[in-house]
């Protein structure tokens, strides 16, 4: 399955829990002791859905929950020892998509996500057009066109498909191996063929392609849109 699930949770004891049962059917578990360090995975990991606990050490949750929402529809499964039924109202309220109360089985939290993100993807519209760096870069997915500063730039298809590729999960890292199976009729098996489909995108959609932004390169591993949605 390969999705990055976010739990922050103050308690080692349910990360240990969590992070085996959902690495058990495939998925990656990304982990937060803290409502900080939530927040700043909940923007750069790009999770599929995020476990959250309502009783933090640094923070109160349900401030994590409503920053989370105000700017991502990701699915949020609350898993607290906040049980009151007015603790579970005010956490829907704020935007949580569900509410589990601690002690919990973990075969239910399984079922429980895999309604969410089965539900968010059936939900989920694909935009037409994709906004990033603060909307100075347009992703035309009908058109298949890509604009800087409102500039139309001749990209090719491979080199489209690249870029959709990475804007689709923007922060987080894709092996070139992984970018070559997604262009369409590029039937090389070289993965090098991915370095200068880059090279050549970053020309065209970089201020400075000596020094990019836009496309960053992971040493060891590929590339990733560096840039979060407008």
């Amino acid at each position: 399955m390969n999705r990055r699930i976010l739990v922050i949770d103050g308690d080692p004891a349910v990360h240990v829990v969590l992070r085996d049962a959902f690495e058990r059917i495939g998925d990656t578990v990304d982990q937060a002791f803290d409502g900080a360090r939530g927040l700043r995975l909940s923007a750069s990991a790009a999770p599929a859905l995020v476990v959250l606990e309502l009783r933090l050490p640094d923070m109160p949750g349900e401030t994590v929950l409503r920053e989370i929402r105000r700017r991502s529809a990701v699915p949020i499964l609350v898993l607290s020892v906040a049980g009151t039924v007015e603790d579970r109202i005010g956490g829907l309220e704020l935007g949580a998509d569900d509410y589990m109360v601690k002690p919990f089985a973990s075969i239910e939290v399984l079922a429980r996500a895999e309604a969410l993100l089965r539900r968010s993807s059936q939900d989920a519209p694909t935009p037409d057009v994709l906004l990033f760096d603060e909307g100075r870069l347009e992703i035309d997915t009908r058109r298949r066109e890509v604009r800087v500063d409102s500039a139309l730039r001749a990209v090719t298809r491979a080199e489209f498909d690249l870029l959709l590729a990475l804007a689709e999960q923007p922060g987080r890292a894709q092996s070139r191996a992984k970018i070559a199976r997604r262009l369409r009729g590029d039937r090389s098996r070289d993965v090098h063929v991915v370095d200068v489909h880059v090279r050549n995108l970053r020309r065209k959609i970089e201020d400075d392609p000596a020094s990019p932004r836009r496309i960053e390169t992971i040493r060891g591993l590929g590339y990733r849109l560096g840039l979060a949605a407008a």
